[in-house]
């Protein structure tokens, strides 16, 4: 998993921007304003992005363009990013790892025969 933290654009610097990729999945880019209280700032409620966390994005340029608005953008970053999803591909539910051996995991057969007790056996 990669994580990079984004410099906040001047007029956002209350908030708090990362993208990233989780090889799990998928690229998460994240917004957030930690500081706001409701309490305080009922009507200044600040934006909120969460991408990533449910639907998966497999291409870095679709977060950063969502964070592109509220961080400065490393020139570099679409490359690492790239580099981080190729150095730990997307792991799928029961994808073997690298060098692993499968395992064979067979049915159980019963040797019961089917008694009247039993016959759903």
């Amino acid at each position: 998993m990669s994580l990079y933290t984004l410099t906040p654009k001047r007029e956002f610097e209350r908030y708090t921007i990362q993208v990233g990729w989780n090889p799990h999945r998928t690229y998460f880019a994240t917004v957030v304003d930690f500081t706001w209280d409701p309490v305080t700032e009922p009507d200044h409620e600040p934006d909120t992005i969460h991408l990533g966390r449910i639907e998966t994005i497999l291409d870095p340029a679709e977060v950063l363009l969502a964070v592109a608005p509220y961080a400065e953008i490393p020139a570099d970053l679409p490359a690492r990013l790239r580099a981080d999803q190729a150095e730990h591909p997307v792991r799928r539910r029961h994808q073997l790892p690298v060098g692993g051996r499968r395992i064979a995991h067979q049915r159980r057969q019963s040797t019961r025969r089917p008694t009247a007790t039993s016959a759903a056996d």
